[in-house]
């Protein structure tokens, strides 16, 4: 014969509290999910346009070295620091993709879910010039 010790489970729950234990369970799934959902897809830094250079377009590091944001602009903006010599969709190491590029001075090199690329780039020429 098996007994429960003394305060031991006793457990017996009523509907409402069952149907109110599912629908916390089924919040905090739902609240884990769109985490999840949110990690994943976004949201990523819009400012940054490094994805959108291409050869022959000219962007400002509004960054910092180590972490660089690019924002496209005009060649002739005075903000232009730098023109865009190559963009390799398929580089991931910046000595490889830019060590063929003559005039480089120096490259750009971004990672992320789906999203690797270099960039090789020069000192704009045209900055500030009308």
């Amino acid at each position: 014969m098996s007994q429960t010790p003394l305060g031991g489970l006793n457990v017996s729950y009523t509907s409402v509290q069952i149907r109110r234990n599912r629908l916390i369970f089924l919040g905090l799934v739902l609240v884990l999910a769109g985490l999840v959902v949110f990690w994943a897809l976004g949201p990523y830094d819009t400012k940054d346009q490094s994805a959108t250079l291409k050869a022959g377009d000219c962007f400002q590091n509004i960054g910092t070295e180590k972490e660089a944001t690019t924002k496209k602009l005009d060649c002739t903006d005075p903000h232009a620091d730098y023109k865009v010599l190559k963009m390799d969709k398929d580089g991931v190491v910046d000595t490889f993709s830019c060590s063929d590029v003559p005039g480089t001075t120096g490259s750009l090199t971004q990672s992320g879910p789906g999203r690797w690329f270099v960039i090789c780039f020069k000192e704009n020429d045209e900055k500030g010039k009308k």
